[in-house]
């Protein structure tokens, strides 16, 4: 008897261990997107303020369905981020722009943040993170 008292807090403690796992392992940041095409996909990327529409901590692609796609980045740690997405119609892997360098195709932030003469900056789009769970963030695509 005395054998199990000893081994019970160690089956909690390693219990407890898993269940922060499986918790650490199910955090989603999901960024939700309205568009009005319907064909390629919805490109994401997930950016820190150092990285911002350069360097994304984590890229996602999304189809797009009714209207609507959605980017999962999964496993990210708590901080500060600021997402950006583009439709990607003709499914290059590029945002398309005209000649003189506008977007041809639908593009967005998060916070719907968006740019007077260039993209949005990283202050308009940023939000905070906590894992745990699932977490949705929406915005337009224009």
């Amino acid at each position: 008897m005395s054998r199990f008292v000893a081994l019970a807090p160690l089956s909690v403690l390693a219990t407890l261990a898993s269940l922060a796992h499986a918790q650490s392992a199910a955090s989603v940041l999901e960024f939700q997107t309205k568009l009005s095409g319907t064909g390629g996909v919805v490109r994401c990327g997930l950016f820190t303020e150092q990285g911002w529409l350069k360097k994304p901590v984590q890229a996602a692609v999304g189809s797009i369905t009714d209207g609507q796609a959605v980017c999962a980045f999964k496993d990210v740690p708590k901080g500060v981020y600021g997402i950006s997405a583009f439709h990607d119609e003709n499914n290059n892997g590029k945002l398309d722009t005209n000649f003189i360098g506008l977007p041809t195709e639908d593009y967005g932030a998060s916070r719907d943040a968006r740019g007077s003469f260039g993209p949005p900056s990283f202050s308009d789009a940023k939000f905070r993170y906590y894992p745990g769970g699932t977490r949705r963030i929406t915005a337009t695509l224009k």
